[in-house]
This record gives structure tokens, sequence and C-alpha cells, in this order.
């Protein structure tokens, strides 16, 4: 619905047919509708290790299993005097034994060519902490290992996997966190000024970065972690910006 949908639209103009894996069966079907025939819909579930054994399966069915990416996106969040044994493992089995499952999934597949390209879906708050994201901080942190223990064992082998961390970007999943008592175009100008850009970042945005690291434009990466965030990482906090040059 949001970066995912990005990322298919994206791929789908680079000539690639894509699997997409939803538990939503309309957003899927919305999605197919729109994009065409390159879009081959699967209701399934990331935190399944089923899901990934069909998605590529299909895959393998209409071409090479070239590219994967793994993008779990819940907004789970707590700090850790409130979180639950239940709110932990659930959030882990989505954020972070999800895209471990894909990329294990992933390799599998691709060894038998000895070529692939993984991308994994991260956050700035794999690498800096948000107040009240004891679990999701956490589980992005891990996603960002699981990328770099790919990149060493596989990359002799012509496997590469790189991971990109998003900042603040609109998203349907963004909307649902927004402080329900402001307006969204607020909300969301608040939510820019995290970055110096001051603005808010597309799902589109962090797809075109996503094809890049996919495809061959990206040979000689691997491992890397690659940040979209207008700058939010740059800073340790978001000052006022500065009065413009004079001319």
């Amino acid at each position: 619905m949001g970066i995912g949908r990005s990322v298919a639209e994206r791929l789908v103009e680079e000539g690639a047919t894509v699997v997409a894996v939803d538990r939503n069966a309309d957003a899927l079907a919305r999605t197919a509708a729109e994009l065409g025939d390159r879009v081959v819909p699967m209701e399934g579930d990331i935190a399944v290790w089923a899901s990934h054994e069909r998605a590529a399966e299909l895959a393998e069915e209409r071409g090479e299993l070239a590219w994967w990416v793994n993008n779990a996106g819940v907004d789970i969040s707590s700090s850790a005097h409130d979180a639950t044994e239940q709110h932990i493992e659930d959030g882990l089995r989505v954020l972070l034994a999800g895209p471990m499952f894909g990329g294990a999934v992933a390799v599998r597949h691709m060894l038998a060519r000895r070529s692939g390209s993984i991308v994994n879906i991260s956050s700035i708050q794999g690498v800096a902490a948000f107040p009240g994201y004891y679990v999701y901080a956490s589980a992005k942190a891990g996603v960002l290992m699981a990328t770099k223990s790919i990149a060493v064992d596989y990359g002799p082998f012509g496997i590469r996997c790189n991971a990109v961390l998003p900042g603040a970007i609109e998203t349907p999943m963004t909307y649902a966190s927004l402080p329900p008592d402001l307006d969204r175009d607020e909300a969301l100008r608040q939510e820019g000024e995290l970055a110096p850009m001051r603005r808010i970042g597309q799902a589109a945005e962090i797809a075109d970065v996503v094809a890049f690291l996919l495809s061959d434009r990206s040979s000689y990466m691997n491992g890397a972690e690659v940040t979209v965030d207008g700058g939010a990482r740059a800073r340790c906090f978001a000052y006022p910006p500065l009065p413009p040059p004079r001319d």
C-alpha cells in the first residue's frame, strides 16, 4: 500500500514481473489492477515461512528469480516498561523474522544460478533510537545485521544484499500513526521537520533507490546501508534552519 506498492510500480517500469505479497487481499487486487499483468498478487503473511517459499515458486514459474525485496511494515510502538511478551514476539516475527525468512528463501533459490540481488527495508530507527519504539527499533537493527550476514556469506557466489533506511515517509502506515487531534497536512508537515529538507519523503523516492540497488547499476554495492531520510541522520537535533545566505 505504501513503499511496497511504489516498489512494485517502479520494478514493473524496469521490465520486471513482480510477485507482490500482502495480507490485504483488497490492496493486492487494486495494485494488480492498476499496474497490470506484470504484477502477480499473492495473499500471504511475511511472518510465515511458507509465504516466502510460495512467492519464490510463483516467481520461478514466470522466469528467473533475480531480485528480492523484504519490506515488512507494521507500526508497533512501546517502551520497555510496557512491552509484553506477546507484543515483543508479534513485533519481532513480522519486522525481523519475516525479512530473515525471506532472505533465507531467496538465497536458496539464487545459489543455483550464482546470481541475485536482495534489498531489505530497514529504517533510520535501526541506527538511532526514537522514543517509544523499543521493539520496532530493535527489529530494524536486526535487519541490518541480517543484510550484512547475507552479503558476507554469499557475495562470493554472486549474490548481493543491501539495506535501505527510510526516514519519515508518507504512507498509509504513517497516516495511522499521526496524532488524531491534528489535521493530516499539519501532522505530515511536523513529521517532515525531522529532516533538514523540511518535508516528509515519498514512497516513490524509496522505490527509486530500491530499484537501483537491485539492478546491475549498483553491481559493486554489497552489505551497504543506504539512508533515504532527507538528511535527518546528519544532525543531532532538529534545530531551526539558518537564515538564507545573502546575495
